[in-house]
């Protein structure tokens, strides 16, 4: 009996340890990895060329690919590898493999940049990162810049007469709660990011769990916070991303709206058309873009806007076109998809003139008529004297004209005598020489 219990004991202890080890395997298999981006020169002159390494800290990769953003303005990409591709502002690298298996891997890519111009270059990435099962990674991201020419040393130094010119740049408006650069790692994301638009749209499919963002704010001390990127639900999921500037004095959200679905079209809340009675909008319509402006008259209260979607089971709400203020007014209108679920905000900015504003508009455009009668009396008086010069050339042509004309009957009349008198003469000697005979 004693025996059988030792023999059980052990049984217990060897599959805790079984167990620990599965758990601790575990922990291993699902680790974030940090993917680490680092610049071999903090500071180039334009001109110079330097470069940007991706580096990781697992060891559980068999493939990826990455997508290294940077400001096309500031620099350009001068690497040249099969396997990266740059588009716009995005460098994409992809790798895998070959054995289908997790390799050690340190150095991910290096990137080469030449500097275009002054200023400071930042640099982020995004990516999707899978083991040898076929799993995907969390990834955790890190930014990096680099300083171009003299244009941070511009700057004063700090209260102790140390130099503050790193953060110089990056702080100077520290009021400011604006995002500068905002990127995911699903393509699709509409409109394209703009500091000043406050609401996107993106459809992803339904094994979409979770979105990678990189969000920089304009003051690099500022407060971001991202909620609502993890755990995507089926149906329409809202991530929030809040800025809260340096000085803690203002505050904006960016939403970006996203659609787990593997219908697409019943999640389609594009508008086909869209526009204003008598008036243009700027930019031209695009059903990728959602905010417009418009500037209308004083005597226009009201709008009639013509909006239609692009999916005929969709709905189109329109508000805030009617009792228009002086000055500035948002014009809302909501599409709702037909999966009654996903909705999208196209936005007018329609600014209505004053009196003021409207007499000088109407002087300014009486002004631009009167200049192009003024032109085009001018361009009649230089026609009808080019006119009559025209039709005095045109007179003088018809007289030689006429002249050539009888000069070439005179040599034809001429000829058909010349012909008549020497048939004549080959006439008369052939009877001659019958005669003889």
């Amino acid at each position: 009996m004693k025996k059988k219990c030792i023999i059980l004991g052990k049984l217990i202890v060897f599959q805790i340890v079984v167990v620990a080890l599965l758990c601790l395997l575990s922990v291993k298999g699902f680790a974030v990895t940090e993917i680490n981006l680092t610049a071999n020169k903090d500071n180039v002159d334009v001109g110079e060329e330097f470069s940007i390494t991706v580096n990781e800290t697992s060891s559980n990769i068999a493939a990826y690919t990455i997508w290294i953003y940077f400001d096309s303005q500031m620099v350009e990409c001068v690497s040249a590898a099969d396997n990266l591709n740059v588009v716009e502002n995005k460098a994409i690298y992809t790798w895998f493999s070959e054995n289908g298996v997790n390799e050690d891997l340190d150095e991910l890519v290096q990137i080469e940049f030449k500097a275009k111009q002054d200023g400071v270059a930042s640099f982020a990435a995004t990516g999707e990162f899978y083991n040898q099962n076929g799993e995907q990674i969390d990834v955790k991201y890190n930014q990096v810049e680099v300083e171009i020419g003299n244009y941070v040393n511009q700057y004063a130094t700090t209260q102790n007469g140390k130099n503050d010119s790193e953060q110089a740049e990056k702080t100077a408006n520290s009021s400011s709660a604006k995002l500068e650069i905002m990127r995911l790692n699903q393509e699709g994301v509409n409109p394209d990011f703009n500091p000043d638009i406050h609401e996107y749209y993106l459809i992803v499919n339904e094994d979409t769990k979770k979105l990678d963002i990189t969000a920089v704010p304009e003051n690099r001390e500022a407060e971001v916070k991202i909620t609502g990127n993890d755990n995507l639900k089926n149906g329409l999921n809202k991530i929030e991303i809040s800025v809260t500037s340096k000085d803690k004095t203002s505050t904006e959200e960016y939403i970006i709206n996203v659609t787990k679905t593997d219908d697409a079209e019943a999640a389609n809340a594009d508008l086909e058309k869209l526009a204003v009675e008598n008036y243009t909008l700027s930019p031209d319509f695009q059903s990728t873009v959602t905010n417009y402006t418009v500037e209308v008259s004083n005597e226009d209260e009201n709008l009639n806007i013509l909006a239609i979607a692009q999916k005929e089971n969709a709905k189109v709400k329109i508000s805030g076109n009617q009792n228009l203020k002086i000055g500035q007014n948002e014009i809302v209108i909501t599409v709702t998809a037909p999966n009654g679920a996903t909705e999208k905000n196209y936005i007018i900015n329609a600014y209505r003139r004053g009196e003021a504003e409207e007499n000088a508009f109407k002087q300014e455009q009486q002004n631009a008529i009167e200049q192009a009668n003024e032109i085009m009396e001018q361009m009649d008086e230089n026609g009808n004297g080019n006119t009559q010069e025209t039709g005095e050339k045109s007179e003088n042509n018809g007289i030689q004209d006429e002249a050539r004309n009888v000069e070439d009957m005179i040599f034809m009349i001429a000829g058909i005598v010349l012909s008549i008198i020497v048939l004549g003469i080959v006439v008369i000697r052939i009877r001659s020489g019958k005669i003889k005979n």
